[in-house]
Parts: C-alpha cells; sequence; structure tokens
C-alpha cells in the first residue's frame, strides 16, 4: 500500500502541474486563441460570402471577373470614401475590426499558397528542352522588365522634380511611422515579422510573465560580489586590520535576494505558449485526422490540412540565410508531398490517388452554389486540403485592400510613378511574354503563365484562370521572381545605379518584379521602400488581373499563342 502510495503521488502531481500549466496558458493566451480562432474564421466566412454574393451578381449579368478581386477594389474604395464621409479616426476603428481576419489571412497566406506545388505531380510531363528554354526566357525577361521598370520609374522621379531624401534623413521623418510600414507585412511569414502586436497576433505568442527566469547560480554569484563588495567597503573605512574596526553608520549593504525557482507548472506552461501552433495542429492531427482518415471510406482534408500546417511550421525553422534559397512554400510543400504519399501507401493508394483527395476542385463557390450531398473517397464530394487553402486565399485576396488603403498617401504623393510603370509593365507582359514564349516553342498554356510571371500568386491564380494558363507553371515562376528579386535585386539596382535614397524606384522595381518575397526583404532593410513595394504588387497585379478580365483582350492574348 505505501509502494502504490509513494507510486502515485508523483503521477498526481505531474497531472495536477499539467492542468496548472493549460490554466495558466489559457490566461495569458486567451485573447490571442478567440482572435486566431473565433473572431478570425467569422471574419473570413463574412468575407466568402460577400465573394459569393459578387460571384452570383455576376454570373446573373453575365460578367466574367474574380469575385474576390472585385471585392478587393470595392473593399479599398468603401475604405476612402469612409475617410471622406466620417473622418480618419473612424475609419481607423473600422480598419481594426477589419484587420482581424485581414491580418491574419495576410500573416498566413503562404500556406495558402503551398496547395499548388503540392499537385505538381499531377502535371503533364515536361521535356528538358523545354525546361531549358523556360529558363531562358525567365532569365532574359527578368533582366529586362527589371531594368525597365527601374529606368521607367527613375524617369518619372526626375520629370516630377520629387525631391529625394538621404536615407538617414527619412528614417528621422519616419520616427514612429517605421513601426507603422510593417502592420500588415504581405507574406511574411510570422518567423519574420518584425513585430509582432500591429497586426493580428497569431496563437503562438511569446508570454514574458511566462518565462523561466534565471539560474539562482546567478544570483548567487551576485550577492557573493555584494558580500564582498561590503566587506572592501568595510576595510577601507576603517573596519580592516586585526579587527575591533565599527563600519561606518551611514553605509548599507543589502544581499541580493534569491529569487524563487519557477514552478514546474510554471515551466511547462512557458513552453506550452512558445508551441502552441504546434501542439495544436498536432493534437488535431492525432486526434481527428488519423481517425478519420483511416476509418472505412475515410475522410482524408483534417489529416491533409494538418500535415500541410505542421510542415510549414517545420520550414520555419530553417534558419534565415537557408529561406533565401530553400522558400518555406517549397519545402512544406516537399514534406507534405512525401508524408501524404506514404500514409496513402499504408491504405494502398497511389499517390495520384491521394494528391486528387488532396485537392477535389470543391471550393466555397463550388458547394454554395450546388450543396452536393455528402460523400467521400477519390474524388469525391467534400472538400480537400487544398480546396480549403484556396477558399481562405480569395480571402486573402480581399485583404489586400487594407495594405493599399494604408499607403494611399504614397500612392497619391507618387501617383505618376506608381501607376504608369505598372500599366504599361502589366500590358507588356500580356502580349509580350507569351508570344516569345510561344515563338520558342514552349506550350500555349506554359507560354500564357508567363503573363503572370512577376505577380504575387494571390493575383495570379484568378489571372491564370481568365486566360486558361499553367496554374503550376505560373507558381514555379512568381516563387523564383521572388527570390531573385530578394537575391539579386539589391546588387543590380547598384549597378543601375539607382540611389539609395530613391525609395520610390527601389520599391515600384522589387514590388512589381518580385512581389510578396522582396517585400518581405524591404521590411527589415527599407520600411518605406517596402511600403511603395507592397502597394506596387498590389497595383501590379490587380491591373493585370481586370486586364484579363476583359473578353477583347483576353481573346487577343490567347490567339498569340494559338487557342
Amino acid at each position: 500500500m505505501a509502494l502504490q502510495s509513494q507510486v502515485s503521488h508523483p503521477v498526481l502531481t505531474a497531472a495536477t502541474d499539467f492542468v496548472l500549466a493549460i490554466k495558466q496558458t489559457f490566461q495569458t493566451s486567451g485573447h490571442s486563441l478567440l482572435r486566431s480562432w473565433l473572431y478570425a474564421p467569422f471574419g473570413i466566412v463574412v468575407m466568402l460570402l460577400a465573394c459569393f454574393g459578387v460571384d452570383v451578381l455576376f454570373k446573373t449579368v453575365k460578367i466574367s471577373f474574380p469575385p474576390s478581386v472585385a471585392c478587393l477594389i470595392l473593399l479599398f474604395l468603401g475604405l476612402l470614401l469612409c475617410e471622406a464621409l466620417l473622418g480618419s479616426n473612424k475609419t481607423r476603428r473600422i480598419v481594426t475590426v477589419i484587420d482581424v481576419p485581414a491580418g491574419w489571412s495576410l500573416r498566413w497566406i503562404n500556406v495558402f499558397f503551398t496547395p499548388t506545388f503540392v499537385l505538381l505531380p499531377l502535371s503533364p510531363r515536361i521535356g528538358v528542352v523545354e525546361v531549358m528554354k523556360i529558363v531562358a526566357v525567365f532569365i532574359v525577361g527578368f533582366v529586362v522588365m527589371f531594368v525597365l521598370t527601374a529606368y521607367m520609374t527613375r524617369g518619372l522621379q526626375l520629370v516630377s522634380g520629387t525631391s529625394k531624401r538621404a536615407h538617414t534623413e527619412r528614417a528621422e521623418e519616419l520616427g514612429s511611422d517605421t513601426t507603422r510600414q510593417t502592420d500588415i507585412p504581405l507574406s511574411v511569414t510570422p518567423a519574420e515579422t518584425p513585430s509582432e502586436p500591429q497586426s493580428v497576433a497569431t496563437s503562438t505568442t511569446a508570454l514574458n510573465t511566462l518565462a523561466v527566469e534565471p539560474p539562482p547560480s546567478t544570483f548567487s554569484a551576485r550577492s557573493q560580489d555584494a558580500t564582498l563588495t561590503a566587506a572592501t567597503a568595510n576595510e577601507q573605512s576603517g573596519g580592516g586590520g586585526g579587527g575591533g574596526g565599527v563600519p561606518a553608520t551611514n553605509t548599507m549593504y543589502r544581499q541580493t535576494p534569491l529569487p524563487r525557482t519557477p514552478s514546474r507548472a510554471h515551466r511547462w506552461a512557458g513552453y506550452i505558449s512558445a508551441n502552441l501552433d504546434w501542439l495544436t495542429y498536432a493534437t488535431l492531427l492525432l486526434s481527428i485526422g488519423i481517425p478519420l482518415y483511416y476509418v472505412p471510406g475515410g475522410y482524408a482534408m483534417p489529416l491533409h490540412l494538418c500535415i500541410t500546417v505542421l510542415a510549414y511550421f517545420t520550414a520555419l525553422t530553417l534558419p534565415p540565410a537557408w529561406r533565401q534559397y530553400l522558400h518555406p512554400v517549397l519545402v512544406s510543400a516537399f514534406l507534405t508531398v512525401m508524408t501524404v504519399w506514404i500514409l496513402g501507401l499504408t491504405r494502398g493508394l497511389p499517390l495520384q490517388v491521394t494528391l486528387t483527395q488532396y485537392r477535389t476542385g470543391l471550393k466555397y463557390l463550388q458547394l454554395w452554389e450546388r450543396t452536393p450531398l455528402t460523400k467521400s473517397g477519390s474524388g469525391g464530394l467534400l472538400p480537400g486540403a487544398g480546396d480549403v487553402f484556396g477558399s481562405v486565399l480569395d480571402a486573402s485576396i480581399v485583404s489586400l485592400a487594407l495594405p493599399m488603403y494604408q499607403y494611399r498617401r504614397e500612392l497619391r504623393a507618387h501617383f505618376a510613378a506608381i501607376m504608369l510603370p505598372n500599366i504599361l509593365l502589366a500590358i507588356g507582359s500580356l502580349f509580350a511574354y507569351p508570344a516569345v514564349c510561344y515563338a520558342v516553342g514552349i506550350s500555349a498554356p506554359r507560354s500564357l503563365a508567363f503573363a503572370a510571371r512577376s505577380l504575387t500568386l494571390a493575383l495570379a491564380t484568378p489571372a491564370m484562370d481568365n486566360l486558361g494558363g499553367d496554374a503550376n507553371t505560373v507558381s514555379a515562376l512568381a516563387i523564383m521572381s521572388g527570390i531573385f528579386g530578394a537575391l539579386l535585386g539589391g546588387r543590380m539596382l547598384k549597378v543601375l545605379r539607382i540611389p539609395e535614397d530613391d525609395y520610390v524606384t527601389r520599391g515600384v522595381t522589387l514590388g512589381a518584379n518580385s512581389s510578396a518575397i522582396a517585400t518581405a526583404l524591404l521590411l527589415r532593410t527599407d520600411p518605406r521602400a517596402a511600403a511603395l513595394s507592397s502597394l506596387s504588387m498590389s497595383l501590379f497585379g490587380t491591373i493585370t488581373v481586370l486586364f484579363t478580365a476583359i473578353p477583347a483582350i483576353r481573346d487577343v492574348v490567347r490567339a498569340v499563342v494559338g487557342l
């Protein structure tokens, strides 16, 4: 009996500490959890309902246009109208509410791009010769467009007579505004976000109150030093020598008290808080994903969704220098494909069937239009993980209205230098790229993909839907454009002799040619240029999607490649 008591006591104590740790975690992270798991999903559903309503309206009047981009434009114009009618203070409150779901969807936008790369094994085979042609056109086109954008923007700046401020002067001018520029870090991975509190915080929050205190040995050493110092001062004041001396009455020495050692529950709460996203999705994987996957006629979406998110978290653990080459989207897609392939084999399913379950083609628009019967299995009538991510990506497209509104003053101040290059580049990309690609022997769908080569994936997807281009090719091109810009953009601007203080040229050039990845880099090096880069990539993508939605332009572009 005594032995059983000795064994059960540590178990009960550990269980009690675990419950206390969970309680402390919810006390400190409760608000963040509510925002991430209740407020943000509710707001995203509202945005998707708005997109669905616009889509129904467009189909009624027979207009072919992406509803998400239409809602982006409507939200941007609506915020401008609110500012004009209600004032900036009330509009700022509205933006704060919208930012709960919008900031979350922009913060995690890279995850929503992953399915495109996960499904690459389903793409038609491509020959080595065509791959080499694609690489050659990409490199030459990137350099040509980069140079044209830089000199075009720089020339418009000189013509308009806009004064160029030194980098240090701009830093002083920005002041606290530097923080504002990073409010909505487009496509910045949470680990790279410069400061957490500006936008919607992820559920993984660092809890300072639960941080483990320094070990007692450090404080013991301090206490010992304080004692020795007191003794030395005593000797200098006449208390040394052969003893008998009395220390000065006006000197007091207080020993530093030893800190209380953090309890086990306190340490566990700190660990849980620091790894809350990992633990949440791992728990969902084990408790819901795996059981649903292996029951007869199992449903793969919860398992695939958790695997994709955990793979993305794993990709974020790579050193920042590695992530410049190994983009988290690419790494997480590779890990996802390998994992779902292995799990599919345990059920006797080949990779092609497993990937068909990953995306069944049933996004929110299809679900709400025809409300299909519940049916699981390969190619069934339930959405897959890729469909869920694709649906939330539409909310991310709508959310791009916030950074456009946020940088409205920059747009007004440098309207010509921002708008003209983006319009001309959009026209050139639509008509020049497909023609050149098709002329050198690249297939028609892949030639059309080059029309959206430098767009952010959130807007390249609807552009390809309009043109009928290859979505997998445009995804690879968009990611490579971002990596090229992040690695070589700064050096190319130096070679072109663009002044470092010309943040307009730097921002517009990198935003139009390398979209979100280059913007993330500028957020750490030049916040004002990052503002212009974010605005430029949003405008460039929106303008391109607008052009591809016009039937006359779309037909001409498709005719260039023989379609």
